[in-house]
């Protein structure tokens, strides 16, 4: 499963709308738990001096190196429960991420929940299905009255709006994109595409198969944020319309499929295309094999220090326009949560207020060394190291055209994870690659059908 996941509105629709749906919880009784003086302020542990002890539980995930991200979440949180709330003891435990949600749900299953957690992207959604997941709407509640709810990209903090309870608020952003070698085009005397055909026709000129080089590589068996979900959002939509109801049997998906499989016939691809897993795509690439590639967009830091390649050589291409106009990139969002189940969940909202605002040592190179990016606009703005120019790549040609893949749904809904977990993105790619065009509408037709389903149970 993905670390995103996937998650996902068009941003700058979301401007143009300007509209605000978050819902909104009373402030957390007052209580003795941590104090509520500003997040950062060392003061505030003179008010929590001699109030009750609190010990709180906080699972994170594996979002970096095991020698160095959980040493400084662990140092940041020792920040609050000494300086903030010398009170709140807090223990501390980083998951790894073969059989994440298995962890969790038995946990919640057995009443043995943390307090705060931050898992894969859906995972506020999958809670909520059954009141799992709080109600954390105070959070942003005191964002606004202190008039920094403007830290988030537009609108992401509406995405953890469900049934008119705030479930999430954002954590990182894990993006996939297309690379592509900006030297072997500039060789030929190419330009870099920007639409479905001038793809096909660029990527068909700079395939070789008879010296092992292919002009597109990607994964299809792999990761579920895979090129059909990213190209089809980025058409307007793969899996909903407006309403939330399935929308994946449309012509638009049925144009991305036809897509993909142009690149097949125009010989784009390396042959068996339909197998390959993330490694398969990524060495290729690494070894000089194609010209293009899809993948992770924290991997291009790898790309430029231990594949041997420059940030000249190697670049990040912006999302093509597609038929429907759309030129956006699939954008996959993490947040965190306070489960239900809690006994401190005044004291845990505190706190997560406070760590979110006080994380940003997670993304550094130096100290986290996160491949994602903070959900934090401030802290990108801050640290040099979103400055570098593989981070500028990112942000500036993905974050700033991102979409969910529940575009054009302005929230998230516990059905994606679904859609993520039965792996559609492969069944509509492996159809698109193998089968003619009925066959293809016919892929369509059930999936969508089944979707609704799924939607009706959960949504």
């Amino acid at each position: 499963m993905s670390k995103r996941i996937s998650v996902v509105f068009c941003l700058l629709l979301v401007v143009a709308m300007a509209f605000s749906i978050v819902g909104c919880s009373s402030q957390p009784a007052a209580d003795n738990s941590a104090s509520s003086a500003p997040s950062g302020d060392a003061s505030a542990s003179a008010s929590a001096d001699n109030a009750e002890p609190v010990n709180l539980e906080f699972w994170d995930m594996a979002w970096g190196p095991a020698e160095q991200y959980p040493p400084t979440a662990e140092a940041i949180i020792e920040k609050y429960t000494t300086e903030v709330a010398p009170n709140v003891s807090i223990k501390y435990t980083n998951l790894p991420w073969s059989n994440w949600f298995e962890t969790y749900s038995t946990a919640v299953a057995s009443n043995g929940a943390p307090d705060v957690a931050i898992g894969g992207g859906y995972m506020p959604f999958q809670f909520a299905v059954n009141n799992e997941a709080a109600d954390i709407g105070w959070i942003v509640d005191e964002w606004k009255k202190e008039g920094t709810d403007g830290d988030f990209l537009e609108g992401m903090l509406d995405y953890y709006v469900y049934h008119d309870k705030v479930i999430g608020i954002p954590f990182n952003y894990d993006p996939r994109a297309t690379y592509y070698r900006a030297d072997l085009l500039a060789e030929k005397g190419l330009e870099v595409p920007t639409t479905y055909e001038e793809f096909i026709d660029v990527t068909s000129k700079m395939s070789d198969p008879a010296n092992n080089f292919y002009g597109f590589t990607f994964s299809v068996v792999g990761s579920t944020a895979g090129p059909f979900s990213n190209v089809a959002t980025g058409n307007g939509g793969m899996l909903y319309d407006k309403d939330g109801n399935a929308n994946i049997n449309s012509e638009r998906n049925l144009q991305v499929m036809k897509f993909f499989r142009a690149l097949k016939d125009a010989g784009s691809l390396p042959d068996g295309t339909e197998g390959y897993a993330d490694s398969d795509c990524t060495k290729l690439f690494a070894a000089g094999g194609a010209a293009f590639c899809y993948k992770g967009v924290g991997d291009y830091k790898n790309a430029v220090t231990k594949d041997g390649f420059t940030t000249d050589q190697v670049k990040i291409m912006a999302p093509l326009k597609s038929p429907s106009g759309v030129q956006k990139a699939q954008l996959c969002v993490n947040g965190y949560l306070v489960f239900e189940q809690s006994e401190n969940k005044e004291a845990a909202m505190k706190f997560l207020k406070w760590f979110s605002e006080n994380s940003q040592d997670l993304w550094d190179s130096d100290k986290g060394a996160q491949d994602g990016f903070p959900a934090r606009q401030s802290f990108m703005n801050e640290m040099d190291e979103f400055k570098k120019d593989y981070r500028q790549e990112a942000i500036t040609k993905i974050l700033s055209n991102g979409i969910t893949l529940c575009y054009p749904m302005l929230s998230g809904a516990p059905s994606a994870s679904v859609a993520e977990g039965q792996k559609y993105d492969m069944q509509l790619m492996q159809a698109a690659l193998t089968m003619d065009e009925q066959g293809m509408k016919d892929t369509l037709e059930k999936l969508n059908t089944e979707f609704q389903k799924v939607i009706d149970e959960q949504d």
